[in-house]
C-alpha cells in the first residue's frame, strides 16, 4: 500500500465530511475505503479542521488547525496502525498554526544591529522604512537591467506588503533599533518596487506567484558592501544557487540573531501551500496610514531547524540563507520571511529576482 494513496484518501474523506480547511487545494479523489476512521472520529475534527495531510515513507501525518485532546489522538493512532499493521504504517496527529508576521522584533545574545566592513554597511544589518517603527534585515545587493545598484529585503520590511509608497526613504538601522547606543540614522536608499504578493485562499488567488521580496535604490554617496556580516566569519554574497534538499546545512547573517546555523528539514512544493499571516501598517503622513492584514500563501518553501541557537527571530526577515559546507564556497538557498525558536520559513530567491529582472551582486566594495 502506497502512503500517497492513503494521504489522498484522508484528504477526500475530510472534504466529504466538512472537516477540511477551505484553504487546502483540491487534489485527485482518493479511495475512501482506505480510511479506517468511523463517524465518531470524524467529529474529533469538527471544530479543529484538518489543514494538511503529509505522507513521508511509512508515516502519515494529519495536521489540524487547533490541538486535539491526547486521548482522541491516541484513539486515531490506534485504529489507523491496527488497520495498516501489515504495511507497518504509523500515524501522527498534530496541530499547526500559520506563522504570524508583524512589526515586532526580537534579539538573541549580543545584539549588533549594524555591521560594517571598512566603514561600509554590510548585508545582514538592520534596515527599515524611515516612517515606520520596524526593523528587518538587508538581504543583499543586486544590479538592475539598466546598471543601477539596488538593495533587497522582504516586502513586509521595506514595502509594507506592497502598500508602501515608492520613494519612501529606507534607513539603517531600522527605526525600532534607534537608541542612545545606535543613534546614527542613515538614509541608505529609496523604496522602489515589490515582487508580487497577494492575500487570499489558494482556491481563488494565484498564490504560485507570491514572493515576499522588494527592492530599493541605493543613494549615491552611501557606503555599502556585498559582504554578509562582518569579522572573520563574514563571506561575500554568492551568485550561484544551491541544489536544495533535505539535510542541507545552511547559515545566515541577520539583524536579530547574527550568524546562525541550521539544517533544511522540509522542502515543500505546490501540494502544501504555506500560509503566513501578516499584520503590517504603512504611514503616508502624520494622519494617514494603511494596514495590510491577511494571509498570504506560498507554493514553495523551505523549513529550517536550528543547529544551536535559534536560526532566526523577529527582525531577521530578509536574511540571505546560504549553504554551510566546510571547504566549499557558499551558494544561495533563499530569504528568511518568518522564524521562531524551533523553525524558520525560507523562500527561494531565484524566481523572484527573475521577476524583478535583478541579479545578485558579489565583490562589491569589499
Amino acid at each position: 500500500m502506497k502512503s500517497e494513496e492513503i494521504r489522498l484518501a484522508i484528504i477526500s474523506w475530510a472534504r466529504n465530511n466538512g472537516i477540511l480547511s477551505d484553504n487546502v487545494p483540491i487534489e485527485a479523489q482518493g479511495d475512501l475505503k482506505l480510511v479506517p476512521f468511523d463517524s465518531e472520529m470524524t467529529e474529533f475534527f469538527r471544530t479543529r479542521k484538518i489543514i494538511r495531510v503529509e505522507a513521508d515513507g511509512r508515516r502519515i501525518s494529519i495536521f489540524s488547525r487547533l490541538p486535539i485532546a491526547v486521548k482522541k489522538r491516541e484513539a486515531l493512532k490506534e485504529v489507523f496502525e491496527k488497520a495498516y499493521a501489515a504495511d507497518r504504517l504509523k500515524l501522527t496527529v498534530d496541530s499547526s498554526k500559520p506563522f504570524k508576521v508583524d512589526q515586532a522584533v526580537q534579539a538573541y545574545g549580543r545584539f549588533e544591529p549594524i555591521r560594517k566592513h571598512k566603514g561600509a554597511l554590510c548585508c545582514g544589518s538592520s534596515i527599515g522604512l524611515g516612517n515606520q517603527r520596524n526593523a528587518g534585515t538587508l538581504t543583499a545587493l543586486v544590479s538592475s537591467e539598466d546598471g543601477r545598484t539596488l538593495g533587497l529585503s522582504c516586502n513586509h520590511v521595506i514595502g509594507g506588503c506592497s502598500i508602501a509608497q515608492p520613494g519612501t526613504p529606507v534607513v539603517s538601522p531600522g527605526i525600532q533599533d534607534v537608541s542612545v547606543e545606535n543613534n546614527n540614522i542613515v538614509v541608505i536608499g529609496d523604496y522602489l518596487r515589490p515582487a508580487k504578493m497577494a492575500q487570499g485562499l489558494p482556491s481563488v488567488t494565484k498564490y504560485h506567484d507570491n514572493r515576499d521580496l522588494a527592492c530599493f535604490e541605493i543613494r549615491r554617496k552611501v557606503k555599502i558592501t556585498s559582504l554578509q556580516g562582518s569579522g572573520k566569519d563574514s563571506y561575500d554574497t554568492p551568485t550561484v544557487y544551491a541544489d536544495v534538499k533535505l539535510g542541507l546545512p545552511v547559515k545566515k547573517w541577520g539583524r536579530s540573531t547574527g550568524l546562525t546555523h541550521g539544517e533544511i528539514t522540509y522542502v515543500g512544493k505546490s501540494k502544501r501551500p504555506e500560509p503566513i499571516d501578516y499584520n503590517v501598517t504603512c504611514y503616508y503622513g502624520p494622519m494617514n496610514s494603511q494596514t495590510f492584514k491577511g494571509t498570504v500563501y506560498y507554493d514553495e518553501v523551505y523549513e529550517i531547524t536550528p543547529v544551536g541557537p535559534p536560526f532566526s527571530l523577529g527582525g531577521d526577515s530578509g536574511a540571505l540563507v546560504v549553504t554551510d559546507q566546510p571547504d566549499k564556497t557558499e551558494k544561495v538557498v533563499g530569504i528568511v520571511i518568518a522564524g521562531e525558536r524551533n523553525k524558520s520559513i525560507v523562500l527561494p530567491l531565484k524566481a523572484a529576482l527573475r521577476e524583478l529582472k535583478l541579479k545578485l551582486l558579489s565583490g562589491y566594495k569589499l
